[in-house]
C-alpha cells in the first residue's frame, strides 16, 4: 500500500498581521553605466545602493541583448531580501524589476548583489550592489515617518484595545519608520497577545509573534470603503503550497485557489494543479520560494511559461493519473470576487437543492457579488447551504453581518449579532437585522487555520442566538478582536492605519475563541502527524472544488445533510468524480515565502468614512 500523503502546509498568509515586505522605493536617480560584456547594454539605475537598516525597495531597469534571468547572492545569511515586479525578461530590449530588502536585525552590515544572466552568455551581470547597515545610525527617518508615527502614537493612547499597557511604553516617533512603528513597540506588550499570534511551522517565520494592526500606504486617491468592484493587476493565483514530487528533486507549487476571469483562469489554470516549472526552469530548492512570490505578487505586463500536473480520471480504471501540462500565463487586470466557487448539487427525484459556495474574504468592493449570490440561492429555494470559508481571513464587519441574517433568517431580525467591547467602556450593541432570509434550519461550515476573524464572527453570532452550526475541518485561526480602520491623508497621499479597538461577544456573551475555533468533524488535526488525518493535504487538495474525491470537507459535509456515512455510505447525488481511487503519494512539505493580502481583505473591520484631519503640511 502506497504511503499516506504527509506534509506541512507550504503557506502563512501575511494578510492577518501586515508585517510583509517594506514598499518604499527610490526615486528615478539612476544613471547611465555604459555597454557590458554580458549582454546587459545599458544599466539606468543606481549600480552601488546604500540602504538603511529599516530596509527599503531598490528598482533596477536595464536593457539587454536577450531573454534574461534574475538572481541575488547574499554575504551572509540568505532570504533576506526577494525580486518582484520582473519586466521585459523574455526577449531583448528594455527590462527590470524591484528588489526589496527586509529589515537587517543582525546588527551587522550585510551586502546584497543583484545578477542579471542573459541568454547566450557565459557569465551574469552585476547590475547592482546593495550594501545595508547593521545599525539605526545609518538610517535617518523622513519627516512624513515622524508625521506618521505621531498620529499613530496619538490614536494608540487613546483607542488601542490595550491602552493601559500602551501608555507605559517609552515611545519615540523619530526612531523608526512609520511601517516598523507599530512592530517595534506592540510587539514589546504582553497584555495584548491577541493581536496577532505566532507563525506556524510551516512558515519561514516559524516561532516568531505577528500582529494584526496595520498600517498601509493607499496611493494618491481613497480606494476603500466603497461597494463596487474594482479590477487589480497580476495572475489571479491564489495561494501555493509546496512540497517535493516523487523524484525528491523537483518541488511542485500547488494551486489553492484562481479568481474567476483572471489571467490564470484564462490560461487554463484551477485548484489542485502543481506548477513545476516556469519559463524553462524547473522549481527546484534554490529558486521555489522566489516562483511562489513572483507568481503571487506579479504586476501587470508580465509573461510566464508554466510547466503543472494535474490528475485526470481514467475512467476505465476507475483511477486518476497525473498528466503534465504547459500553458502561458500573460498578467493583466481582473476583477478579485472573492465569490470564488459556487454551484448547486440537487436530485433527479426527491428534495436534496444544496447550495455550495466558496467565499474568500468579505470585501467591501464586492458586497453586490455577495448580495447577487444569496439572492440567487434564495430564489433557487435551496434547502441547506454548505459555506465554505476555509480560505477567508476576514473582512468588514458588516458583510459578515448580512451573511449571518440570511443565513439565522427573520426570526432573528432583532437578537444580537455582536457585542463590540472598547477599552473606554463605550460598548456597542450590533443586531443581525434584515438579510436575504434563505429560509434554513442549519448550516454547514468549512473551516481552517485560515478562517479568520469575520469568518469567526458568523460562526460564533450564529450559535449565540442557537442557530444549528455544524463546522468541517480544522481549527480556526482565533481572531476575536477587531479594527475600527482610520483614513489619514499625508501631502497628497492617503493611508489606512487599523489598529486592534475591540472584542467581540455574541448574544450569549461569548468570545472566548482566541486559541481558535474546533470544527465537530476534524479533518485534520494539525499534530505533524499526517498519517492520522481524515485529509492530510486539508485545506488543499490536488483537485478542483466540485470533485468530491479530492474536495473531501464538502463530501463529509453534503453526507452529513443526506444522513449517510461518508466512510461507507452511498449519497443521493453527488458531482464531481467519486469513489474512484484517490492518489497516494508522498508529499515532503517545504517552508514557505511570506504571503500576504491586499489590504481591505482581511480583519474584523469597521470602515470608518471620516477622514482623519490632516494636520502636517
Amino acid at each position: 500500500m502506497k504511503n499516506c500523503l504527509r506534509f506541512f502546509y507550504g503557506v502563512i498568509l501575511f494578510t492577518l498581521c501586515q508585517t510583509g515586505l517594506t514598499n518604499c522605493s527610490d526615486g528615478d536617480d539612476g544613471e547611465d553605466n555604459g555597454s557590458t560584456n554580458n549582454g546587459i547594454t545599458t544599466i539606468a539605475n543606481e549600480t552601488e545602493k546604500a540602504v538603511t537598516v529599516y530596509g527599503e525597495t531598490v528598482e533596477v531597469s536595464f536593457t539587454a541583448a536577450a531573454g534574461w534571468t534574475s538572481s541575488l547572492k547574499y554575504s551572509s545569511g540568505s532570504d533576506w531580501a526577494r525580486i518582484s515586479n520582473i519586466s521585459g525578461n523574455s526577449s531583448a530590449g528594455k527590462g527590470g524589476f524591484k528588489v526589496s530588502v527586509s529589515k537587517n536585525e543582525t546588527g551587522k552590515e550585510r551586502v546584497l548583489t543583484v545578477l542579471v544572466q542573459v541568454e547566450g552568455y557565459k557569465t551574469p551581470e552585476i547590475v547592482c550592489t546593495v550594501t545595508q547597515s547593521g545599525t539605526e545610525e545609518g538610517g535617518k527617518v523622513s519627516t512624513t515617518d515622524v508625521a506618521l508615527n505621531e498620529y499613530m502614537h496619538s490614536y494608540l493612547k487613546e483607542h488601542y484595545l490595550f491602552k493601559d499597557e500602551y501608555n507605559t511604553l517609552d515611545v519615540s516617533c523619530n526612531s523608526v519608520p512609520y511601517s516598523d512603528f507599530l512592530s517595534t513597540y506592540l510587539l514589546q506588550m504582553t497584555t495584548n497577545l491577541e493581536d496577532g499570534g505566532t507563525y506556524r511551522a510551516f512558515s519561514v517565520n516559524s516561532g516568531k509573534r505577528y500582529i494584526y494592526s496595520y498600517i498601509e500606504k493607499l496611493g494618491s486617491e481613497r480606494t476603500r470603503a466603497v461597494t463596487r468592484a474594482t479590477s487589480v493587476a497580476g495572475t489571479g493565483l491564489g495561494t501555493f503550497f509546496s512540497s517535493y514530487m516523487a523524484d525528491k528533486t523537483t518541488i511542485g507549487l500547488a494551486i489553492g485557489y484562481v479568481f474567476e476571469g483572471s489571467p490564470a483562469d484564462k490560461a487554463g489554470l484551477r485548484r489542485g494543479d502543481v506548477i513545476v516549472s516556469v519559463n524553462g526552469n524547473i522549481v527546484n530548492k534554490s529558486n521555489y520560494q522566489q516562483y511562489m512570490s513572483d507568481l503571487y505578487y506579479a504586476g501587470g505586463g508580465q509573461t510566464f511559461n508554466i510547466g503543472y500536473r494535474r490528475y485526470i480520471a481514467n475512467e476505465e480504471l476507475k483511477q486518476y493519473e497525473l498528466v503534465d501540462g504547459a500553458t502561458t500565463l500573460t498578467t493583466g487586470t481582473y476583477n478579485n470576487n472573492p465569490v470564488i466557487f459556487s454551484m448547486y448539487i440537487k436530485e433527479k427525484e426527491g428534495d436534496l437543492n444544496v447550495a455550495y459556495l466558496v467565499y474568500q474574504s468579505f470585501d467591501l468592493n464586492y458586497t453586490d457579488e455577495l448580495k447577487y449570490m444569496i439572492q440567487q440561492f434564495k430564489t433557487e429555494g435551496v434547502t441547506d447551504l454548505i459555506l465554505d470559508l476555509r480560505f477567508n481571513m476576514g473582512g468588514a464587519v458588516e458583510l459578515a453581518r448580512y451573511l449571518a441574517a440570511s443565513i439565522a433568517g427573520s426570526a432573528h431580525r432583532q437578537d444580537v449579532f455582536m457585542r463590540m467591547q472598547r477599552n473606554s467602556g463605550a460598548d456597542e450593541y450590533i443586531r443581525f437585522g434584515d438579510g436575504d432570509d434563505l429560509g434554513l434550519n442549519s448550516i454547514r461550515i468549512i473551516c481552517s487555520d485560515e478562517t479568520a476573524s469575520s469568518s469567526e464572527l458568523v460562526i460564533s453570532s450564529l450559535r449565540g442566538v442557537d442557530f444549528p452550526v455544524k463546522l468541517f475541518g480544522s481549527k480556526t485561526e482565533g481572531k476575536n478582536v477587531g479594527m475600527e480602520v482610520q483614513e489619514y491623508k499625508y501631502g497628497n497621499t492617503y493611508y489606512e492605519f487599523a489598529p486592534i479597538t475591540f472584542r467581540s461577544f455574541n448574544a450569549k456573551d461569548w468570545g472566548d475563541y482566541s486559541a481558535g475555533i474546533d470544527p465537530d468533524v476534524m479533518l485534520n488535526n494539525q499534530d505533524g502527524d499526517y498519517t492520522n488525518d481524515i485529509d492530510n493535504v486539508y485545506p488543499y487538495a490536488f483537485g478542483d472544488w466540485d470533485n468530491f474525491d479530492f474536495n473531501f470537507a464538502l463530501w463529509y459535509a453534503l453526507c452529513d445533510i443526506q444522513g449517510v456515512d461518508p466512510t461507507t455510505g452511498k449519497p443521493k447525488s453527488r458531482s464531481g468524480k467519486v469513489r474512484m481511487e484517490r492518489p497516494q503519494m508522498d508529499v515532503i512539505g517545504l517552508p514557505s515565502v511570506p504571503i500576504k493580502r491586499s489590504i481591505g481583505t482581511f480583519g474584523s473591520v469597521i470602515y470608518n468614512k471620516p477622514e482623519v484631519e490632516n494636520l502636517y503640511k
